[in-house]
């Protein structure tokens, strides 16, 4: 589907600007600092099925923008997990928009689609949008582009602005931006994790920020109503050419109670299994969209077939959103992923 709004690029920025190390001459640093500083009420918003880095990155720089004196509006069109409740400041996160702003920070998200449905949607080309994200797929939409595909999550982004703006940081604001280096990266474990990555953990939990609490919210809990979900899904597990997928439909969710978004993590369970390259699930929403989560073990590539589908991501964690029935979207992604995988086998093989 294409988004009835659009907003032109008239940043020289890319990603090409960025360095691993934050300086007084990063340029999109200097325009995002500038914009925010002559903002008053800018409004954050982050993509639809918020996970912890879209959370994370939403209210840490809430938090550190109330600090500069600004009225921050923090939104997001979908529910956020209470297993994020921990967050101090993330009750602020609102559904719908009443305020007026006069600067949009999209968060985590690799384009416009992702962000869900406001009414003030189609006005965002006529306020300056800075776009801070760490996707591949990134389509750099903002006036200003903080995009860094290296980075481990948009919380890392987030911290390398605070620190070149000099906000100092509280436990507040670390807890926030640490929750989101710690859910994008599975608890360090991910391919993006470097010495840089390690080190912006240390200044977040010197600043206050609770790493095992962090860890036992994000990783080590969920509801009783997500895993009667995992059992149900599970249930209907198919193994097909080293695709291991499920489905969630509607009235399975309703049945097992869960009333979070997304698939409740599971995609990121099945990838463990040893005889799969890539695992799918496809999660019938209340607006008879299709979520697909896609993940791929290393040296496969789910963002390709993801972009292909409308959606994005990173290589090895991607997604989409596509129109329902829940069969249909199955088949096209299904068919995507055997034709792509193909590609990338024969590749790997070295007949490519």
């Amino acid at each position: 589907m294409t988004p009835r709004w659009s907003v032109v690029n008239t940043s020289p920025a890319s990603s090409k600007n960025w360095d691993s190390v934050t300086t007084k001459k990063n340029i999109p640093l200097k325009q995002a600092s500038q914009l925010i500083r002559s903002a008053h009420c800018p409004l954050l918003i982050s993509h639809i099925s918020p996970d912890g880095d879209a959370v994370g990155s939403l209210v840490g720089l809430g938090q550190a923008l109330r600090q500069m004196g600004l009225e921050p509006i923090l939104a997001c069109s979908d529910s956020i997990p209470a297993r994020f409740n921990y967050i101090p400041g993330v009750g602020d996160i609102v559904q719908e928009v009443s305020d007026p702003f006069d600067l949009v920070i999209s968060l985590d998200c690799s384009d416009m689609e992702r962000l869900g449905h406001f009414p003030q949607m189609p006005t965002f080309g006529s306020t300056p949008l800075v776009n801070i994200d760490h996707h591949l797929t990134n389509l750099n939409f903002g006036d200003v582009n903080l995009v860094d595909p290296r980075a481990s999550s948009t919380a890392e982004i987030v911290l390398r602005l605070l620190e070149y703006m000099t906000v100092p940081l509280d436990a507040e604001i670390a807890t926030a931006l640490l929750t989101g280096i710690v859910t994008d990266t599975r608890g360090f474990r991910t391919s993006n994790v470097t010495p840089q990555v390690m080190e912006a953990a240390l200044r977040l939990m010197q600043a206050g920020a609770s790493l095992p609490t962090i860890t036992h919210y994000t990783l080590n809990r969920r509801p009783t109503a997500a895993i009667r979900l995992w059992g149900a899904a599970l249930a209907l597990l198919r193994l097909e050419d080293r695709v291991i997928w499920t489905s969630i439909p509607l009235a399975m969710r309703r049945a097992a109670g869960y009333t979070g978004n997304g698939d409740a993590g599971l995609v990121s369970f099945l990838i463990s299994a040893d005889d799969a390259d890539v695992a799918v699930v496809f999660v019938e929403r209340e607006d008879n969209r299709i979520e697909v989560g896609l993940r791929a073990v290393p040296g496969f590539d789910v963002a390709r077939v993801a972009l292909q589908l409308g959606g994005g991501g990173h290589a090895l964690a991607a997604g989409c959103n596509l129109p329902g029935p829940l069969e249909e979207a199955q088949k096209r992604v299904l068919a995507a992923l055997r034709v792509d995988l193909a590609r990338q086998s024969l590749k790997r093989s070295g007949a490519g």
